[in-house]
């Protein structure tokens, strides 16, 4: 965990961790001294002159004064610390998260990166300031009174040295114990996180389907098995709590039975007896504090173990420092033998992939579901890298483009948009944050979100609540097309933006996009004609091959995949719902 915990503090506060470690183990030699100087202060006390106490209370003073000025730099440099921790990694965390293969993102490790972000930073601070250092002191304070306590009796030090390793054992198996039981309670609740959230937004569907009851849902199994998770950690806690009380029982009996038959032998006097007996208490109380900072020590090795799996994960892959050329607003893209799969277990999606799309040409691609449509615009945007082969914009392989040109050439429109909780003028600019206003209100006029602000109270500065919810998902439609369309990228990827759209929106979109006054190269995939009607070039995927390219004219007319799905959809434009007269 200390491991993490260093790899995580930011270079230039590093010096600041040096410092802190050797306040730690001043503070930890000053509190043993104090413990120990009861022994020479009761004696001189209780001796003939009273008065040689006097200089041994003074120093006790001075050592308990130092301590509560090392103690008091001790957490003005953690509190630095952890909130340099808590601003630096979730910085990275965010960071990291921009990088990682889209297949990572599994609904564990995604409640995995929620839970780093919002509640490991602050938990980040609680360990550094709160926890850290009595840690180190309930480590080293023990080990410091046990090396003075040789000073006093080498016997006693014996004693004490016997039981140092038994009750660290004793403490170290029983957190052991307990691990497991930990991260299947931690793994529990996470999923009953999701679930319960699931739970909450899925509401409407589940009660027009009468599936209200929450006991019977995945919520409610959820919560069966984080209940469960949590007996279990209870249970497994009782046998560790046992053996190290009984273990602390043990040590007192041999360090108070040593202190005792030293002082009958007359090896010791009574005085230093009683003042031994306080410090063989001090000597234990470290111990106890450990056994109560355990939950809480293992709650911040999950928190650094759960940073440390995000920031160490491997990128979806490295970019490189080329910059795209600026000379071809819309650029000429190339797939030459790409091959991809998304992970090395799985079966490939695209098998040998060839085809170009020329500068400015509006390309769709067609094919029934799961062929591998969304993959070749997940290949384009750089949201996946291909396995063999090479993807060329201008002659260039995008592997070879820095992040800043990657990111740059592609505005994308998915199939099912996601808003954030603000104003609708906020989403639009998401795609162009530097836009003038000019820009944004000709997108949103383009994409006729303007219809839909004209009707809200706000207008443009209407919240569309979570996920857009306030909004019907046509509107969220035209928002995202709106938040493509302002981006000044060359290249525009639209992923069956109409598939599940009115014919009101479907050709509103559909108008959009074809009215886009910027120069660019147009990829779409799409199963509705209105939607295909005006591309310039046709990709019939199907099992991760190019069945058929070319021109809605040329493959039309060769009676064969793409003709039959013409031929289809031809057909459903001319139904008609009508009632029968007799």
């Amino acid at each position: 965990m200390l491991t993490h915990l260093i790899r995580l503090i930011p270079p230039a506060h590093r010096n600041s961790l040096y410092t802190y470690s050797a306040l730690s183990v001043l503070s930890v030699v000053l509190r043993a001294a104090g413990c120990l100087l009861l022994v020479p202060l009761l004696g001189a006390l209780f001796s003939a002159t009273p008065t040689h106490a006097l200089p041994w209370l003074a120093v006790l003073t001075a050592v308990t004064i130092g301590g509560w000025i090392v103690d008091t730099a001790l957490a003005r440099i953690g509190y630095r610390i952890g909130f340099a921790l808590l601003n630096d990694s979730q910085h990275q965390v965010a960071d990291r998260l921009t990088h990682i293969p889209l297949s990572w993102f599994t609904a564990e490790r995604t409640a995995m990166a929620r839970q780093a972000i919002s509640s490991g930073g602050p938990d980040l601070v609680g360990f550094i300031a709160n926890l850290l250092t009595p840690m180190i002191g309930a480590v080293l304070l023990p080990a410091a009174i046990t090396i003075g306590l040789f000073f006093i009796s080498w016997k006693l030090g014996v004693a004490a040295l016997i039981t140092l390793p038994l009750l660290l054992g004793t403490l170290l198996a029983s957190i052991r114990i307990v691990r497991t039981a930990d991260e299947a309670d931690t793994k529990a609740h996470s999923a009953l996180t999701e679930r319960i959230l699931e739970f909450a937004r899925t509401q409407a569907a589940l009660r027009a389907s009468r599936r209200v009851n929450p006991a019977r849902s995945q919520a409610g199994q959820a919560v069966a098995t984080a209940r469960g998770a949590t007996m279990r950690l209870l249970l497994f806690q009782i046998p560790g709590q046992l053996l190290f009380s009984i273990v602390s029982q043990i040590a007192l009996i041999l360090l108070a039975g040593t202190a005792t038959v030293l002082a009958v032998r007359g090896e010791i006097g009574a005085p230093e007896a009683v003042a031994l007996m306080v410090i063989v208490v001090r000597f234990l109380e470290p111990f106890t504090v450990l056994a109560g900072l355990g939950g809480a020590v293992e709650n911040s090795r999950g928190v650094f173990e759960r940073l440390n799996t995000i920031i160490t994960t491997d990128a979806a892959d490295q970019p490189g420092d080329a910059v795209a050329s600026a000379h071809t607003p819309a650029p000429r893209i190339e797939f030459r033998n790409v091959t991809f799969r998304y992970d090395s277990t799985s079966e490939h999606v695209l098998n040998d992939i060839n085809f170009i799309l020329e500068p400015g040409s509006t390309t769709a691609i067609v094919g029934p579901s799961g062929s591998g449509k969304s993959t070749i615009l997940a290949l384009i945007a750089g949201l996946q890298q291909p396995e063999s082969g090479q993807i060329l914009i201008d002659g260039t392989d995008v592997a070879t483009l820095d992040t800043a040109s990657r990111r740059a050439l592609v505005s994308m429109v998915f199939q099912h948009p996601y808003l954030f909780d603000g104003p609708i003028r906020d989403n639009v600019l998401v795609g162009h944050p530097t836009a003038a206003d000019q820009e944004a209100r000709g997108a949103m006029a383009l994409a006729r979100v303007d219809e839909i602000i004209e009707r809200l109270p706000d207008a443009e500065q209407s919240r569309v609540g979570e996920a857009g919810t306030a909004l019907s998902g046509g509107e969220r439609q035209r928002v995202s097309i709106a938040r493509a369309l302002i981006k000044p990228a060359p290249v525009l990827l639209i992923d069956e933006a109409t598939s599940a759209l009115d014919t009101e929106n479907e050709t509103a979109i559909t108008d959009a996009i074809n009215n886009d006054p910027r120069p660019r190269t147009k990829i779409m995939i799409a199963h509705r004609l209105n939607a295909i009607r005006n591309a310039d070039h046709v990709l019939f995927i199907d099992n991760g091959h190019i069945i058929e390219q070319g021109s809605i004219t040329q493959l039309s007319s060769l009676a064969g995949r793409f003709s039959e799905f013409w031929r289809q959809q031809e057909s459903t434009t001319g139904w008609r719902i009508t009632t029968n007269a007799n």
